[in-house]
């Protein structure tokens, strides 16, 4: 059976188009589902639901202006030698989105029973997964891929806050990975402050 998986993030929305790869991901690496993108704030790992809701209830009264975000680099994450995911980090917001980090995803972990996150602060927005970690082929061309892949050219702006769990198609052939179980907006209803993008 598989763990739990909870958090907490910004929705990266769809129409953003972050999703849309230029370059054809080598093999053994498979893109994200547009629905699945995020940034994430307040990792939860294999808590229980009663726990995950008490960290979404912990940021409910929290609120903060709609984050624009750029693009800034390809990033492999996980271990060294063993990447489990790729990412895009930030050329654009990332000094807010550490921020919010630091000031949500405490009270969130907290709330869940959990410790304080030991590591410093890294917003980014993963996009593809390895189906094969360890193979050294597999890194070497996912490294190749990334030198020369083109970067999403849009900004966006990330509006919304979610609530995260594994989807329960997860598995079933372009299905997400992840269900969206809670969402609101960052910023309190009112006059939109902030441009479009």
């Amino acid at each position: 059976m598989t763990a739990p998986n909870w958090f907490i993030g910004l929705v990266v929305p769809p129409e953003a188009r972050w999703h849309e790869l230029r370059s054809p991901l080598p093999a053994g690496v498979r893109p994200y589902h547009p629905g699945d993108l995020h940034l994430t704030l307040a990792f939860l790992g294999a808590c229980d639901e009663g726990a995950a809701a008490r960290a979404w209830r912990a940021v409910a009264g929290l609120t903060a202006a709609p984050l624009l975000v750029r693009a800034g680099a390809w990033r492999a994450m996980g271990a060294p030698q063993a990447p489990s995911a790729y990412a895009l980090t930030l050329a654009e917001g990332h000094d807010e989105a550490a921020r919010l980090i630091r000031d949500w995803g405490g009270p969130a972990r907290g709330a869940a029973g959990l410790g304080p996150e030991r590591r410093a602060p890294l917003p980014h927005v993963t996009v593809a997964r390895s189906r094969r970690r360890g193979a050294a082929a597999g890194r070497s061309a996912m490294a190749e891929w990334m030198a020369a892949a083109p970067l999403p050219g849009r900004p966006c702006r990330l509006r919304e806050l979610a609530l995260y769990t594994w989807s329960r198609r997860r598995g079933e052939s372009d299905a997400p990975l992840f269900e969206l179980v809670a969402r609101r907006p960052l910023a309190p209803p009112g006059p939109q402050l902030d441009a479009e993008v």
